[in-house]
């Protein structure tokens, strides 16, 4: 995993749809709360794991019991594989929160984070027969972290800012999962597009209901957040 760049803020879009991350030279938050405290819990459940690895079975995403138990959905976000699996998704999720949560918001960025986190497994799951991991168990916040990814990269465009970079990590990845053994590449693409799709449709709603009340976007977001985890169940019902 890598860190996102900065981005500098664009006044004609203030006010529409998601609020753009604050200009470069104001100081970002240093702890932001809810991805500090995604950070503890990921960490806690590690040392947890390392005394009672049992509770890697119970909570891990494994898609023959996936509809039974759904809670493994998101459980399977907060543990992690070994000592460097956790850092880097740490890592990456450190410099992508310090950016996204200040500029989402706490209640956008929280459900984003979930959403996403859902979304991945959701992709292992409806390919694990197209790939062969039907039953193979799959743990780390990738799926949530790529999520975030994706809504950066859409956040860039709306400010016109440039994407190379952001372009660039993701490329480098995407092609880390297709090509080193060990990583969900499924994981990564359905958090990636469900980052894209929902930061999207946050954007265009929002500007249709800008000026409203602040308690009617709130609604608005968290129906299109429904609407998406809908269409999953959807999809693996189908």
């Amino acid at each position: 995993m890598s860190d996102a760049e900065r981005m500098d803020q664009n006044p004609a879009h203030q006010g529409e749809g998601v609020p753009v991350p604050t200009p470069v030279r104001r100081r970002l938050s240093n702890w932001p709360p809810i991805t500090t405290a995604i950070i503890a819990i990921c960490v806690l459940m590690a040392v947890v794991g390392r005394v009672q690895p049992q509770v890697q079975v119970e909570l891990m995403f494994y898609p023959p019991f996936a509809l039974e138990q759904p809670y493994r959905f998101l459980t399977s976000a907060i543990l992690h594989s070994g000592f460097w699996h956790l850092v880097f998704n740490m890592y990456a999720l450190w410099f992508l929160g310090r950016v996204l949560e200040p500029a989402l918001g706490k209640i956008r960025f929280t459900t984003l984070y979930l959403v996403s986190a859902i979304g991945g497994n959701v992709a292992i799951m409806l390919l694990s027969n197209l790939t062969g991991q039907w039953n193979i168990g799959a743990v780390g916040a990738s799926g949530a972290i790529f999520g975030l990814f994706g809504s950066l990269a859409v956040l860039y465009k709306r400010v016109n800012a440039n994407l190379s970079g952001i372009l660039t990590l993701l490329g480098i990845n995407l092609v880390l999962g297709f090509t080193v053994p060990g990583i969900s590449w499924e994981s990564h693409l359905g958090g990636l597009v469900v980052g894209i799709l929902l930061t999207w449709l946050w954007i265009g709603l929002g500007t249709r209901f800008r000026g409203k009340r602040p308690n009617l976007r709130k609604v608005v977001d968290i129906g299109v957040a429904l609407l998406v985890l809908a269409a999953m169940i959807g999809l693996m019902l189908i």
